[in-house]
């Protein structure tokens, strides 16, 4: 009787067994696999304009330093900041009034020593004909003749020094070289200035920006070279008007100067402002993709459509523009996954949901994300 039972239980266990078998094996053959849902673009050979893009600082073609020559009292300010102002035109004026009092000294100096010249020269000729007539000795000629050189040089020496306290009057204005802009105003009126300190500080009227080129691309860009500057969303033409061949010591990139060719309005350009520089590099045709398809695990790739599953292709970057890139590796014609990729593996069974065009594309991956 316990056998019996016993076989009884063996026999129930064995028939439930393969009765669960059965069912895991139906279940498994019944279930679908699930498709992934994607969106594709058609990838053609295109024309993209290429471009090097930097950020750099605005700046003047030139800054010079006014300052006066002699020491004294500001006395005028005739210029205000951000000014236009022409060449030879006056900046400022210190108080002249001790400066007109040594013009009028070295004046009575020049009349004093004149007359007292042109004393001994009259009084030099009456004595030389009574040389000539033996009524004088060779010798008190002689002495006539050196007091009348010391008087010339005396006039002369007095006449030197009356043009050098007309120029001292002249320097007490200060005149602009160059057209251009006051940049800045070191002084107030009233303030005691010394000589050679800088008091106006004006830029030129050139307009430019510089840039630091990487060294990866200072070989791509050349003195002459096209370029487009964005200054507040206002973007001008201008041109690449100088390259350091030396790299900067700190940010090891090498400076290019902007020449601004088409000028900004002068109230609107000011100087250490962010601009935008896009240098043209002409055009490069090929298979171009949007760069947020692109995926990378040590390599970069795409995702292609092959029999209704997913491929992984592997592609070599070649230029970038913006928000798409140049790819070599993928076929003109092939389908290539441009949204739903970052949940895909190799061989996934995959259903187009839809296709997008290039420009629609930033905003379905930003979706994705």
């Amino acid at each position: 009787m316990f056998r019996t039972k016993a076989w009884t239980l063996t026999s129930f266990f064995l028939i439930f067994t393969f009765i669960l078998a059965g069912c895991t094996e139906q279940a498994a053959v019944i279930t679908p696999e699930k498709e992934k849902l994607i969106q594709v673009q058609e990838a053609k050979e295109e024309k993209f304009p290429l471009e090097l893009r930097y950020t750099g600082l605005t700046s003047s073609g030139e800054v010079a330093k006014h300052s006066f020559k002699i020491p004294g009292k500001l006395s005028a300010i005739t210029v205000e900041k951000g000014s236009a102002v022409k060449a030879g035109q006056r900046l400022a004026s210190l108080d002249t009034t001790e400066y007109n009092l040594a013009l009028q000294a070295a004046q009575l100096d020049v009349t004093k020593s004149e007359k007292a010249y042109q004393e001994a020269q009259n009084n030099y000729r009456k004595m030389e004909q009574l040389f000539q007539a033996g009524a004088l000795a060779e010798a008190d000629l002689i002495k006539l003749k050196l007091d009348l050189d010391v008087k010339e040089a005396t006039y002369q020496q007095a006449k030197i020094g009356h043009q050098a306290k007309q120029v001292q009057l002249n320097d007490a204005q200060l005149y602009a070289n160059k057209e251009g802009y006051v940049v800045d105003i070191l002084f107030r009126e009233g303030e005691i200035i010394a000589a050679g300190y800088p008091v106006v500080v004006i830029r030129s009227p050139e307009q430019k920006v510089t840039v630091g080129v990487s060294q990866k691309d200072i070989q791509k860009v050349k003195v002459g070279d096209a370029v487009e500057v964005s200054v507040d969303g206002k973007t001008v033409k201008g041109k690449v008007e100088r390259l350091d061949a030396v790299p900067d010591a700190q940010t090891r990139t090498y400076n290019a100067e902007i020449l601004i060719t088409e000028p900004y309005p002068e109230d609107s350009f000011y100087l250490g402002a962010t601009a935008e520089v896009k240098f043209a590099q002409g055009e490069a045709a090929g298979v171009w993709v949007p760069l947020a398809c692109v995926l990378n695990d040590g390599e970069d790739y795409i995702f292609i459509v092959e029999d209704e599953r997913s491929v992984k292709r592997n592609i070599k970057l070649l230029d970038v523009q913006g928000f798409n890139v140049r790819v070599e590796g993928l076929k003109s014609g092939e389908q290539y996954v441009t949204s739903g990729m970052k949940t895909l593996k190799e061989g996934n069974k995959v259903k187009i949901q839809s296709e997008v065009s290039p420009n629609q594309q930033s905003e379905v991956n930003s979706n994705e994300q």
